[in-house]
C-alpha cells in the first residue's frame, strides 16, 4: 500500500509510491549532491557513484529509486555498470514505461543508445571525474572566508 502524508487541511493524500515523506538521510544528501554534479549529456554508473561515496552500488540504486527531488536531482543520469539503462522510479527493464521515460530524458540530453545500452563511453563519467566535479561544486558553494 502506498505511503500517505498529511495535507495542510489535516486530511490525507497519496504520496508518490515509494517516495519518502521524511528528510533525506546524510547518505542520501551526499548522494543527491553528487548526482547533481552529472551534467546533461553525460551519465555515470551506480558503481562509480558508490566508489566516490564509499558505499555499495545497490545502496545508491535504492536511494535514487526513492529520490523525491527529481529532476533537480537528475537520477535519470545514472546507469548500470555495463551501461545498460537500468531502472527508474522503481521500474526495471526497457519495456517498463518508467524506464522508457528515462531513456527519452537521456536521449533528449544527447545520450545515444544501442537498444537499452549507452552507445559509447564518451557519455560516461568515471569515479575520478565525479570526484573532481563534486570537489568543484563543494568549493563553489563554500562561504568565502575573505577579510
Amino acid at each position: 500500500m502506498p505511503k500517505r502524508k498529511r495535507t495542510q487541511a489535516g486530511g490525507e493524500s497519496q504520496a508518490p509510491l515509494g517516495k519518502p515523506d521524511r528528510q533525506p538521510t546524510e547518505f542520501e544528501e551526499r548522494l543527491y549532491q553528487l548526482c547533481k554534479c552529472i551534467p546533461a549529456g553525460k551519465v555515470s554508473t551506480y558503481g562509480a557513484m558508490a566508489a566516490v561515496l564509499r558505499s555499495a552500488p545497490r545502496a545508491v540504486g535504492q536511494a535514487l529509486r526513492r529520490n523525491p527531488f527529481a529532476p533537480v536531482v537528475p537520477c535519470h543520469r545514472v546507469v548500470a555498470a555495463d551501461l545498460n539503462i537500468g531502472g527508474f522510479s522503481g521500474g526495471w527493464g526497457i519495456s517498463d514505461p518508467k524506464v522508457q521515460r528515462k531513456k527519452k530524458l537521456l536521449e533528449d540530453e544527447g545520450i545515444e543508445f544501442d537498444g537499452s545500452v549507452v552507445r559509447s563511453a564518451e557519455f560516461v563519467l568515471a569515479a575520478d571525474e565525479l570526484r573532481s566535479l563534486l570537489a568543484e561544486a563543494v568549493a563553489a558553494s563554500a562561504p568565502s572566508g575573505g577579510k
